[in-house]
């Protein structure tokens, strides 16, 4: 099955946004970004095994891997020029992928969008272990809305935690590259109410790009993507 929906087709459209979601989300939750953005952008969202419309199929554990399968599908792409954009977990997947994309310069991605995620040399790992329901199930309870909802709903955590495992043991293993570097311009964005990923935290994306960089700051806490505002509408915009 394809790894990429449409919501909202812009045949004009000058740039095409491929969207990254968090851990457990699905392409789903840039829906309503989609309809907001001005119609010189279409927004073509990420949907990785294991999840609403693919979850019959396993999910993937390992980013690298992830990573090389959705870079060789973007490679198939017809259409505008392309630029990334990465939310948490999602902000890793589209850095590696952006390595992955002819890392050459001028790079073959229009822009780089990374928000609520540390840069990949301040990644560290906690040593625990998803695959174990109490340590899924303390994770959700501390989480997003939606993972809190999953969690107090047996139907629907039956439905979400092998996806929702596979996403967060995908960000527990990742090591990244040592002094890796993409070769397109780099927009970091932070919640104003992120308490773990503010504007100093996301500054530090600079060091992973060779291109231009700008740090930004939206309302919102660290879940800010799932009720775009305006203002990040307009980050988006300015920066394509």
């Amino acid at each position: 099955m394809s790894w990429f929906r449409t919501f909202l087709e812009r045949p004009e459209a000058r740039v095409r946004l491929v969207c990254f979601p968090y851990a457990g989300g699905g392409a789903g939750l840039y829906r309503a970004l989609a309809q907001q953005l001005t119609p010189e952008i279409e927004v073509v969202a990420v949907q990785y095994p294991g999840r609403q419309d693919r979850r019959a199929e396993a999910p993937i554990d390992d980013l690298e891997v992830m990573a090389d399968r959705i870079a060789a599908e973007l490679t198939t792409l017809q259409g505008p020029p392309v630029a990334l954009f990465g939310h948490s977990l999602g902000a890793t997947v589209g850095f590696e992928v952006a390595c992955r994309m002819l890392p050459r310069f001028p790079s073959p991605v229009a822009r780089l969008f990374v928000s609520a995620r540390k840069a990949p040399a301040d990644h560290r790992t906690g040593g625990r272990d998803f695959r174990d329901e109490a340590v899924l199930r303390s994770w959700a309870q501390h989480a997003g809305d939606a993972a809190r909802q999953a969690v107090a709903d047996p139907d629907l955590w039956q439905l979400a935690a092998p996806a929702l495992a596979a996403d967060l043991t995908m960000s527990e293993t990742y090591t990244g590259r040592p002094g890796a570097r993409v070769t397109c311009p780099v927009t970091a964005v932070a919640g104003s109410a992120d308490r773990g990923c503010g504007t100093a935290e996301m500054g530090r994306w600079a060091g992973h790009t060779i291109g231009g960089f700008t740090v930004e700051e939206v309302k919102g806490d660290h879940y800010f993507i799932d009720d775009p505002t305006a203002e990040l509408c307009r980050i988006i915009e300015e920066a394509i």
